[in-house]
């Protein structure tokens, strides 16, 4: 009966210590954004392409942080081709920027899983151009274009906090116009797995003037951030509670009949 009674105890601790430990949360925020072969098209005349009155043709820059303490940031900027990354724990982001395929793309990740934290991360890409239509005298309407894509995906688990992600497309005829195009995805705890893809033209139609300079920039941008928490799940916090019950039952009882 005695040796009953210590397995028994033996395979309770067993039992205590096992699910003692906490279920670890898994978060995830995906970003991806894109432009692909941006172009200047006039209803009549020749679109000439000049020196950049301001920064470089194409930049690109990553930037990361997270709840340990850690931040990392990188950029680049070039007359032809662009591209930065950068990293910490649970999170990268970066971008690339090419003037001869007239594309640019961001991209951030955040990952969290086994601990209680959270991270941030933000990528940007830029082409930069100057323009003149020539051929002609007086206004031209110019079309404006580009192929677009976007995929943003996002995962939660009951013990994650949030998850967000972001996508920025934005163009500036500098003087005359802008254009911007926004997403934002927000998920709380436990939701499932979110995927969403988007592709689309985009078309833009602006009166400009005949033989005067333009100065264009298009941009992207993707942000990708998370939390999430580390706790027991209740059926643990349950078995501890009914286990140190049992112990003291069994301690007390034991006494008595000493």
């Amino acid at each position: 009966m005695r040796r009953k009674a210590i397995g028994s105890c033996v395979l309770l601790l067993g039992l205590l210590f096992a699910t003692a430990s906490s279920t670890q949360a898994d978060t995830i925020s995906l970003t991806s954004v894109s432009v692909i072969n941006f172009q200047i098209t006039p209803a009549s005349g020749t679109v000439v392409l000049l020196a950049t009155q301001f920064g470089s043709p194409t930049s690109a820059s990553g930037a990361a942080v997270n709840s340990l303490g850690e931040e990392s940031g990188d950029s680049s900027v070039s007359p032809t081709f662009a591209q930065a990354f950068t990293s910490v724990t649970f999170a990268n982001a970066g971008g690339v920027a090419e003037f001869s395929s007239m594309g640019a793309s961001a991209n951030t990740n955040v990952t969290l899983s086994g601990c209680s934290c959270s991270a941030e991360t933000e990528g940007l890409a830029a082409l930069r151009l100057s323009f003149m239509i020539t051929g002609g005298t007086g206004a031209v309407d110019v079309t404006f274009s580009a192929l677009t894509q976007t995929i943003q995906a996002l995962v939660t688990d009951q013990f994650s906090t949030f998850a967000v992600s972001e996508t920025r497309i934005f163009l500036n005829v500098i003087g005359v116009q802008t254009f911007s195009f926004d997403t934002r995805f927000l998920i709380g705890p436990n939701d499932e797995a979110t995927v969403i893809e988007m592709q689309r033209q985009i078309s833009e139609v602006l009166t400009l003037q005949f033989n005067q300079q333009y100065d264009v920039l298009v941009s992207v941008g993707a942000n990708s951030r998370a939390a999430q928490s580390e706790i027991p799940e209740p059926a643990t916090v349950v078995l501890l509670v009914s286990g140190l019950g049992f112990m003291t039952g069994f301690v007390k009882n034991r006494r008595m009949k000493q």
